[in-house]
């Protein structure tokens, strides 16, 4: 793409030197993965700033650079493209060089629940055979091997990334697409130039209030998706139990937008009528359109019924006849880490692994386990270092509320010293036991465990690693999980 052209994206941009003929083959926010030909975006972040590498950049072959400096010293030859907001134009960039996308392309923001819609969705879709794929916490799902990927460094791709994949995908012939639209991007403006077709806002409440500083400012970080994002005549599926689906009409108020609501409000437009827990899953009842639904759903949780409701609305949204879209909850399988049981206990007793790492998250995993827990119910969790501080005591309260025992432990401290955040966790719950490292409390609580009992082992879910210090180290509960309960198994045959 010529210079020239990728300009006509950039209106409040100003091409200070430089040739607009220049050919533009791709676009880089870092110096280190920068291509001969490719422009290399200056952004200030919160540790570097990325005009303290342009001189690598232009060593590595790049010949524009994007810059909210007004003057800049350059090599001849090399472009320079001024703005004021270079974050939206590094986004406009990637926008304009990786045009193309899948047709259908689904947003899921909120703070629970966003990897779950959009696995269910993928689900619903791949049932009906159309080729779909998903981009998020778990990494990236697609029929296509070279494009998938087991893991995220982001929930949502930085835009050279994100662009790029969605650019890709759509040249092997996926053709929808659902992505986690996390609150830092946002925040970011990774998204700045993405059009979706259909918005879902699963919920809001505390959370990385380390990065917004206060919920009003989480708030219109995750309302952006819906209100910037959504596509005029797109639909906007949105939590009719949840405080801010009032805020979010009324920024919609003026768009032509449809508006579906889901959720036990009576007034929902998709109302859940009951969902009745049992041994082997849920049974969820549902009355939308005039009509009465009844399905049963091989889920734990009666919030994982929500968020598989939650999908097959968005995916009525995207064209599927609706009879179809719900018909596919029963066929829904688990989404790794989310309410994922762990089998296999010599005694019976249930563990499941899921993510929660919010308060209202552990309180909802919690109080959907106790009605189906003949005994105790357990519960190991610890908090993240270098984040949220405010919901440490909050979780530890959640904890002694609902459980009957209650195991402190590690998730990942980063750069903090662990037994500062247990003891913050600690003054909610102040009976809980405290057991470190995270693998010796796993093992310590499974086995304890009775026929009847359940373990909750919280706030990690799918990942793979465990960041300590300066380390990321291999760790994985539900592997931990597995090894306890061999080695029970081995002492009991001993």
């Amino acid at each position: 793409m010529h210079l020239s052209e990728l300009l006509t994206y950039l209106p409040s941009a100003q091409l200070v030197s430089g040739d607009k003929s220049l050919d533009i083959v791709g676009v880089s926010a870092n110096s280190a993965t920068i291509q001969p030909g490719a422009l290399f975006a200056a952004l200030k972040g919160t540790k570097n700033d990325g005009h303290d590498f342009i001189d690598t950049a232009i060593k590595a072959g790049a010949v524009a650079i994007l810059s909210d400096h007004a003057s800049l010293s350059l090599p001849a030859g090399i472009a320079h493209i001024n703005c004021d907001d270079t974050r939206h134009a590094y986004a406009q960039i990637c926008a304009a060089i990786y045009a193309s996308r899948p047709g259908m392309l689904v947003g899921v923001t909120g703070t629970n629940g966003k990897t779950s819609v959009v696995e269910y969705m993928r689900q619903i879709w791949t049932r009906a055979t159309w080729p779909a794929a998903t981009i998020g916490t778990l990494g990236v799902t697609c029929p296509v091997p070279e494009l998938a990927s087991g893991s995220a460094m982001l929930t949502t791709p930085a835009p050279e990334n994100l662009y790029a994949l969605l650019h890709k995908m759509a040249k092997s012939g996926i053709t929808h697409t659902a992505f986690e639209a996390s609150s830092h991007g946002l925040d970011q403006q990774r998204m700045v130039g993405l059009g979706v077709n259909v918005a879902v806002f699963t919920n809001l409440s505390q959370d990385h209030l380390d990065w917004h500083g206060d919920m009003d400012s989480y708030f219109e970080a995750k309302a952006k998706l819906v209100h910037q994002n959504l596509l005029n005549g797109g639909t906007a599926v949105l939590n009719a139990d949840d405080p801010q689906v009032m805020r979010l009409k009324e920024l919609l108020a003026k768009r032509q937008i449809v508006i579906w609501t889901v959720g036990s409000n009576p007034e929902a437009d998709f109302c859940i009528q009951k969902i009745e827990s049992h041994p082997f899953g849920l049974d969820v009842q549902i009355t939308a359109k005039g009509e009465n639904f009844r399905f049963p759903v091989a889920l734990s949780g009666t919030f994982q019924a929500v968020n598989a409701v939650m999908a097959a609305v968005a995916a009525y949204a995207s064209g599927m006849p609706l009879q179809d879209s719900l018909g596919a909850l029963p066929a829904l399988t688990p989404v790794r880490g989310r309410m994922q049981p762990i089998h296999e206990h010599p005694a019976g007793a249930r563990i499941i692994i899921d993510f929660a790492h919010t308060p209202d998250a552990l309180e909802a995993a919690l109080i959907a386990l106790r009605g189906q827990t003949p005994d105790k119910l357990k519960v190991i969790f610890g908090c993240g270092g270098d984040r949220d501080k405010g919901k440490r005591e909050k979780m530890g309260a959640i904890a002694a509320k609902v459980a009957d025992h209650v195991i402190i432990t590690d998730d990942n401290p980063r750069s903090e010293d662990p037994s500062i955040i247990r003891a913050e966790i600690r003054k909610g719950c102040p009976d809980a036991k405290e057991i470190s490292p995270r693998d010796a409390a796993i093992k310590a609580a499974i086995s304890d465990l009775k026929a009847g009992d359940t373990l909750l082992i919280a706030g990690k879910g799918h990942e793979t690693s465990q960041m300590i210090g300066t380390e990321t180290l291999p760790f994985d509960d539900a592997s931990v999980a597995r090894h306890a309960i061999a080695q029970i198994g081995t002492k009991g045959a001993g």
